[in-house]
């Protein structure tokens, strides 16, 4: 298979591919995919409003925003949902940017397998993984910080230092101001709620 990563790990192992020829291969595949994602209706995962563009950060970075509870991980088309990310996120990747993720009140049904982040990670662009310069995860639980933390070690090499925990909105507010961002209604009562306790 054409886009098997291990595969071409292998050979690169065993000096039958060079790195430069691999990387015009995961081009290649890469451009596959945003084919696809260009090309497929992708209405029903945009409806989720579980990935969008807002503001910009304190340094004027573009600033993206995955919503996790609002990923029904169970009941939508995980490949649809790769074509989406690809498809959003191709223009935005081709300067720096910051990720924000909120983890609040997510569910066992709202999160994503290793195996499928994984892949997301292995497909997408070089250009991505540069120019991302933080990922803010906001409202993690104990649970989310150690999966977390054994995936950007063993799975995604150079992710790990881009990866800050913030728990609560004024954590965030230091970095993106508040009218750069667009937060659900759900987030904001949460934190509220959470910093009068």
């Amino acid at each position: 298979m054409e886009g098997d990563v291990d595969k071409q790990r292998k050979l690169i192992l065993q000096g039958q591919m060079s790195e430069a020829a691999l990387q015009k291969q995961h081009q290649r595949n890469y451009g596959r995919w945003l084919c696809r994602a260009r090309a497929e209706d992708l209405s029903d995962i945009a409806a989720l409003k579980a990935l969008y563009q807002t503001g910009v950060d304190v340094c004027g970075r573009t600033v993206m925003v995955v919503v996790g509870r609002n990923i029904p991980v169970t009941l939508i088309d995980l490949e649809k949902a790769l074509l989406y990310f690809i498809h959003v996120m191709d223009h935005i990747t081709v300067k720096e940017y910051v990720m924000v993720y909120f983890h609040t009140l997510t569910g066992e049904h709202n999160h994503l397998d290793t195996d499928f982040l994984k892949k997301l990670y292995d497909i997408v662009d070089v250009k991505y993984k540069k120019n991302l310069m933080a990922f803010y995860f906001v409202h993690p639980t104990f649970r989310s910080k150690v999966s977390t933390w054994f995936f950007t070690t063993f799975s995604v090499s150079g992710m790990k230092e881009k990866v800050r925990y913030l728990d609560n909105l004024q954590q965030l507010f230091t970095c993106i101001k508040p009218e750069q961002i667009d937060i659900p209604p759900f987030v904001l009562e949460y934190d509220a709620r959470v910093r009068t306790q």
